[in-house]
Formats: C-alpha cells, structure tokens, sequence
C-alpha cells in the first residue's frame, strides 16, 4: 500500500511538471533559478520552491556549478513537508551520481529519510547507483583527472623548456577535447558524476589553455551550444571569452574575472551593456551574482 501511495503521488507531480521538448537553458531556465536560490539562500523557501518549480517545469532539471539547484529543491521541499517531490528528486540526484551520504548529512533532510518516502529511497538506493554507474563513463572521468593533473606540471613554469612543454600538453588536450566533444558531447554529471574533491576536474580550466584561433571559432561556438541545451555551465562560456579578451590587452565584456586588489579586472564601462551580455550566455545579473556572493560570504567566511 505505501509502495502504492508513493507511485501514485509521483505520477500526479510528474504530469504537473510536464517539460517542454525545445527549452533553450539560457532563455527558459537560468535566470529564474538564479532568483530561485537567492530565495533559498534568504530562506524564503515558499517563493523558492515556486521559482525551481517554474524552472524545472520549462526545463529538465541539473545541477549548475555552485548553484546546486536540484539539491536545494531538495531540501526546500523537505523543509516544506512535500516530501512526494523530495523523493522524486532525489532518485534523480542520485542517477546524477551524488552518494546516499549527501542525503544522511542534511540536517533539513532527517524527517524526510524517516518518512515512508524515505525509507523507499533508501531501499532503492543501491538499485538507483548501479543504475548509475551502468551509463557513466568512469575511463573518461579517470582520463580527465589525469589530464587535469597533467595541465598543471608547467603551468607556472618560466622557462623555455617549460613553456615548450605546457604547450605541448596543451595541444594534445585541446585535440582530445574536440574529439570528445564530437564523439561523446560534454562530460555532464550523468556521464563522469559530479564535481566533487574526488573528482577535481573542470573542463572550464581546460578551455582557458586553448589556442585562441581555435577557441574563438570552434570551443566557443560548441561550448555556447552545450549551454543552451543544459551540458555546459554558462560560466564556462563566459570565462573563456572574457580570458580571450584581457590576454589581449582588451576589455572583458561578462565580468567573470575579478581584479587582485578587488572589484573587477579591465571591464567595458557600460554595465547594463555587461549585465545584458550576461543574461545573453545564461549568467545572472552582476547586482544578483554580488548579492549572493555577499551571502556567501558571510555565511562562510570566504
């Protein structure tokens, strides 16, 4: 009967959430969850939980780096008691490779893991992980960690030989990456599980040590593809335009890069001009982004 209960409630949230087939990310999803998680993050966890809402239901949700929005609707909705969508949720945060432990150390989600809904989670768990691990590409994960301890050996290096060989490296990575982005598409979390210290790799990195040629008319055309369909995290696109622009003596247009003394490195003037380039790739607002940074900040000291 439980058993029963628990499909049933997860079909009626499913047909309420409904996706559209052509969500565009950058259009139909980003900037709502970017209002979503400053409501979560000020813990207003009503008008939160109506925005992810509004987000996943224009789109499949993900996880975007450092936003996490699939697990703070998690946790909002266990906050909230609607512990049916807690537990749908869930199962999809655990197909996305993210281990039961996650769920075991959120205070917000001790109730939850008591309740009937819980407790089929954690009965379905092993179940859920193997499925997991049946579709992710471990080889790949395992060759992008050796490549990303590879891509540091000479990156501070200043000699000759040393500049000679972190090109070298760079060229074989930059080669490697088109052939995965061609053949497989962009490592996502389903694929290599998610960005965790087990698991310190981030293709960002990789696309600020391409040649600029090939960046600007290959990686940046690709990367701004896999953004709107949800693979690439906007920052991404951003940094690697705006890297392109400040190593040649000009005026990063997205503001992704800070100055060392604080405040912004060499930056057009116009900062609705910035602000619309921003939401243009799928970034928030600089005023959103300082606020939640401000948070952060105080909330964590960093």
């Amino acid at each position: 009967m439980r058993k029963l209960s628990i499909l049933l409630a997860i079909f009626i949230f499913s047909c309420q959430a409904e996706q559209k087939s052509d969500c565009n990310y950058i259009v139909d999803y980003y900037q709502t969850v970017y209002m979503a998680d400053l409501e979560f993050e000020t813990k207003n966890y009503e008008k939160a939980f109506k925005l992810y809402q509004d987000a996943f239901t224009s789109c499949e949700a993900k996880n975007t780096p450092t936003y996490n929005e699939i697990g703070n609707f998690i946790e909002i909705s266990a906050i909230l008691k609607k512990y049916n969508i807690t537990y749908e949720y869930a199962r999809k945060q655990i197909l996305n490779g993210v281990e039961f432990n996650w769920f075991e150390n959120n205070n917000n989600l001790s109730e939850f893991l008591s309740s009937d809904f819980g407790q089929e989670l954690a009965s379905e768990y092993e179940k859920l992980r193997e499925d997991f691990e049946n579709k992710a590409d471990f080889k790949l994960r395992d060759e992008l960690i050796a490549m990303r301890q590879i891509d540091q050996l000479y990156r501070g290096g200043t000699e000759e030989a040393d500049v000679a060989k972190r090109d070298s490296i760079d060229k074989v990575h930059e080669l490697r990456l088109i052939d995965i982005f061609e053949t497989i598409g962009f490592p996502t979390d389903k694929l290599v599980g998610p960005h965790t210290r087990d698991y310190p790799v981030d293709i960002g990195l990789f696309m600020l040590h391409t040649n600029d040629s090939i960046r600007m008319n290959y990686f940046v055309p690709k990367i701004k593809k896999f953004v709107i369909n949800g693979k690439a995290s906007p920052r991404i696109l951003g940094t690697m335009i705006d890297q392109y622009y400040l190593y040649n003596d000009e005026a990063q247009i997205y503001g992704t890069y800070k100055a060392q003394g604080g405040g912004y490195a060499t930056m057009i003037k116009d900062l609705k001009n910035v602000d619309s380039n921003r939401i243009s790739i799928g970034l928030p607002p600089l005023k959103l982004k300082e606020k939640k940074d401000s948070i952060i900040r105080a909330k964590y000291g960093y």
